[in-house]
């Protein structure tokens, strides 16, 4: 498949599953993040992690804040993205949940003066956002290329984990060489573990 066929493809399957995102309605939203978290909390691997990376969500994205609470408050240093330019962005600590402020397109990030970039070799653990996956491990994001710029090449170490919506489970996801895999995926009723890794 020619690489434009391969971003047609991807272009098409995401505005299919963003659409599919959007028509998930509040309540249900809020139940499914809370049950996904509760399971992310349970992983072995978030108990030993001391830096975990994860995201200030959208309100269409799985709801994560309860999740940054809970790491801070079990005195895990948290870290989400700052975006530098087009397709690059850092790891920054996430002193408190109180700090956040909406910057460019509405992301939730630290204000410049509080703003601590984290060295990427130093994250242990990272929830992974995405528009699609499938039960083994594979990866639509969300057309920016951030994540697979970011933990596929510069924070390789860190155990990669999705919480995603069942209605975001497909049987095939459409992946470029650089394209990142995740190892697990949580959803509202299933735990995968998934058999690719890159």
């Amino acid at each position: 498949m020619s690489e434009e066929a391969l971003l047609e493809e991807k272009r098409r399957l995401r505005a299919q599953m963003m659409a599919r995102r959007r028509a998930i309605p509040a309540g249900e939203r809020a139940a499914a993040s809370h049950a996904m978290c509760e399971a992310f909390a349970a992983l072995p691997q978030y108990r030993t992690a001391r830096t975990v990376f994860a995201y200030a969500s959208m309100p269409e994205e799985v709801q994560l804040d309860a999740l940054l609470a809970r790491a801070l408050a079990d005195g895990k240093r948290v870290l989400i993205p700052w975006i530098t330019g087009r397709g690059t962005m850092e790891a920054v600590e996430l002193p408190s949940l109180d700090v956040l402020e909406r910057g460019a397109y509405g992301i939730r990030n630290v204000p410049e003066r509080l703003r601590r970039v984290v060295a990427p070799e130093e994250i242990d653990l990272a929830v992974v956002p995405g528009a699609a996956f499938t039960a083994e491990g594979a990866r639509l994001g969300l057309g920016g290329g951030y994540y697979d710029r970011y933990l596929g090449v510069r924070a390789r170490g860190a155990y990669r984990v999705a919480l995603a919506f069942d209605a975001l489970l497909v049987d095939r996801v459409p992946m470029a060489a650089h394209d990142i895999n995740v190892a697990e995926i949580l959803t509202e009723s299933r735990h995968l573990i998934c058999r690719k890794k890159r």
